[in-house]
């Protein structure tokens, strides 16, 4: 397990979310969710690039209408917009007030709470989003302990976090762009995310390097359709394993789902 030490304390953490983190200028200036909300009003229907996530979540819950979907650390509520299009009921749990009067604004009910501090009762979700959230996470077990325990039975939990063990990494050491030790406290390899999920107690886990303009470049050349998380054509479908599999060693990112 990789993690920052020392750390900021909470109180200090809690302040970087501020109006200038989520216009791209606080610690992680590859990031400005407001832009994001722009491009989502303008572009509306070709506005793609949370599609196949969404795609992949709805095939493990067999389905998205009305199913419950709650995204922690949802920042300015795009994901969330393009989920509720897909058919999920959706809601938000996100620490800063900032960030959540967007989502308030897209008619998606938001708290401003920590995950310590949110008060759902066991068994209310049938999805659990967190993109880029647990390297954020002072204590990442319990949190996933407190997770798990929200989800209904077959409950799926979609994480997206950096992968510590990518060539990337290995390549620019200190300079790997995921090193912001002001705002990410833990690095996860593969082995590591599942060592972790298994012991808050999810049965299911499945852990691949994947990142999502890829799949949005996947999408844009016609491999994938919206709506599915695989394509349907064969000779598609063997483009796109391929496509994954080597990906699957030179991503920067990984995408997890767990299942309680």
């Amino acid at each position: 397990m990789v993690y920052t030490n020392p750390r900021l304390t909470n109180a200090k953490i809690a302040e970087l979310y501020d109006a200038d983190y989520f216009q791209g200028h606080g610690f992680d200036t590859s990031v400005n969710y407001v832009r994001e909300v722009g491009e989502f009003t303008e572009k509306k229907d070709d506005y793609t690039l949370h599609d196949w996530d969404v795609d992949c979540i709805a095939a493990l819950v067999r389905g998205a209408k009305g199913k419950k979907l709650l995204e922690i650390g949802c920042g300015t509520g795009v994901f969330l917009a393009k989920a509720r299009e897909h058919g999920f009921d959706c809601a938000g749990l996100e620490l800063s007030s900032y960030a959540a009067e967007f989502v308030r604004s897209m008619g998606i009910s938001v708290e401003t709470k920590s995950i310590e501090e949110a008060n759902y009762a066991e068994g209310t979700w049938d999805v659990i989003v967190m993109r880029e959230v647990i390297e954020h996470l002072p204590h990442p077990l319990e949190s996933l302990e407190t997770v798990r325990k929200w989800l209904k039975p077959d409950g799926v939990l979609f994480m997206a976090t950096g992968n510590y063990d990518s060539p990337e990494r290995k390549v620019k050491g200190s300079d790997w762009f995921y090193f912001m030790p002001e705002g990410h406290l833990y690095y996860f390899s593969n082995r590591t995310m599942q060592k972790y999920l298994r012991k808050a107690g999810f049965r299911i886990v499945r852990v691949t390097n994947q990142g999502d303009m890829l799949m949005e470049w996947l999408r844009k050349n016609g491999i994938l359709e919206r709506g599915h998380a695989e394509p349907r054509n064969l000779l598609r479908r063997v483009v796109f394993q391929l496509v994954r599999a080597v990906n699957h060693f030179i991503s920067s990112g990984m995408r997890i789902y767990a299942v309680k």
